[in-house]
């Protein structure tokens, strides 16, 4: 079992350095963050993009490139002029761990500085109280050794809403109100950590390394265990005030007597949910609930089984309806859609893609809906992109393990 590494440890051994003489506050985390959004880039790029002259930009990058932060590219040969040499970044300079937490296990990643999962880890929770969460979260973190190094934070993501990037305010599947996770977690690593809504972290993953990287308006809709939405606007994160944005499950579609958790009939967590349409297929099927799985039913509508198309179509039609008030509402330029029950995207495609133009206002308009292929470990990925995301824009200090 390794070590814990102190905050200070890891910035150092990352080769974190101080902006050189004569440069802005926070140059070296633009140049970075530049860099990371956008791929490599020319010396003339980066000054064009950042407003910099050519000598503050060398005098910046110098020490970057000294450290192995940043490296020098092969020349691009140019029709005219001299070739341009590309800065890039090492995606192994740092690494991230992600914690995707559930009501009843732990899903953790090791993932790079561009977001690569290079490992993966998962374990039940033994319970369900915050210190015996924080003692699993830490070991899934030390289960990784020493072999991604330096580590720069973890991120850790939930069902659940935190505004302040610590506590978890409210968390329906682990039963938790007012919990200082960061803290907890922090004491056992002596790692800077950043709490997110796994929707909203899912978002962060999809803006900088997926589906929506260099878009300035796009919305993510999750279905999974919950219905979810992430959206980002003018290129930067939307969490809200209460840090998740998008508590859309709960917006009602059509009065029905499917209802969900909270007692809703007809909103979208009741229609589209997972196990929502799991309750569908066993009542179409006279089948007890517990014998009926989502992807089966899925499986089952593609071999053209008609009661279980029927449930399809019924589900498509609402999750078409459902990104219809998304686009009327918001004019994204492109909905992702994610989670693990994204597939129903494209299984009730016809179904999905009808609902979603009739119920658009300009039918001029066409928002592109893009169906991710998806891993349960995405959910921990987007963690370690929050903390990427802190890391690189400093949101969420280093904080040492208490004594």
């Amino acid at each position: 079992m390794s070590e814990p590494v102190a905050p200070e440890a890891a910035s150092a051994a990352a080769g974190e350095t101080s902006p050189a003489p004569g440069s802005a506050p926070g140059s070296v985390t633009r140049v970075m963050l530049e860099i990371l959004i956008h791929g490599p880039l020319s010396r003339v790029e980066l000054a064009q993009r950042l407003g910099l002259s050519g000598p503050s930009l060398t005098r910046i990058t110098k020490p970057l490139i000294a450290s192995g932060r940043l490296f020098e590219g092969a020349p691009q040969v140019r029709a005219a002029g001299r070739p341009l040499q590309p800065l890039d970044l090492d995606p192994s300079s740092e690494y991230f761990a992600g914690v995707k937490l559930t009501g009843n296990a732990v899903y953790s990643v090791m993932a790079d500085l561009r977001g690569a999962v290079r490992a993966q880890h998962e374990e039940p929770l033994a319970g369900r109280d915050p210190e015996t969460v924080a003692d699993a979260v830490a070991r899934s973190v030390r289960a990784f050794g020493s072999a991604f190094r330096p580590l720069g934070g973890v991120g850790i993501s939930l069902g659940g809403n935190s505004a302040d990037g610590r506590f978890v305010d409210e968390s329906h599947f682990l039963e938790w109100r007012d919990v200082p996770l960061a803290d907890l977690v922090e004491q056992r690593l002596g790692l800077p950590v950043v709490v997110a809504n796994d929707v909203n972290a899912l978002t962060q993953a999809q803006r900088w390394f997926g589906g929506g990287r260099g878009l300035d308006t796009f919305v993510v809709v999750t279905i999974g265990a919950g219905v979810g939405m992430g959206l980002v606007a003018g290129g930067e994160l939307v969490a809200g005030a209460t840090g998740a944005v998008g508590s859309i499950g709960h917006q009602l579609l059509a009065w029905s007597e499917a209802v969900c958790w909270r007692g809703h009939h007809g909103c979208a967590s009741a229609l589209l949910a997972t196990d929502a349409v799991e309750r569908a297929a066993a009542r179409a099927s006279g089948l007890p609930v517990g014998d009926v799985v989502f992807d089966d039913v899925l499986r089952g509508a593609e071999r053209g089984d008609p009661e279980l198309r029927a449930v399809v179509d019924e589900a498509g039609t609402a999750l078409g309806l459902l990104l219809a008030n998304v686009a009327n509402t918001l004019d994204p330029q492109k909905i992702v859609l994610a989670g693990e029950g994204a597939r129903l995207g494209v299984v009730g495609e016809h179904a999905m893609l009808t609902a979603f133009a009739e119920g658009r206002v300009w039918r001029s308009v066409s928002t592109p809906v893009d169906v991710q292929p998806f891993e349960f470990s995405e959910w921990a990925r987007g963690a370690a992109a929050m903390a990427i995301r802190a890391r690189m824009l400093h949101d969420v200090p280093a904080r040492p393990a208490s004594d």
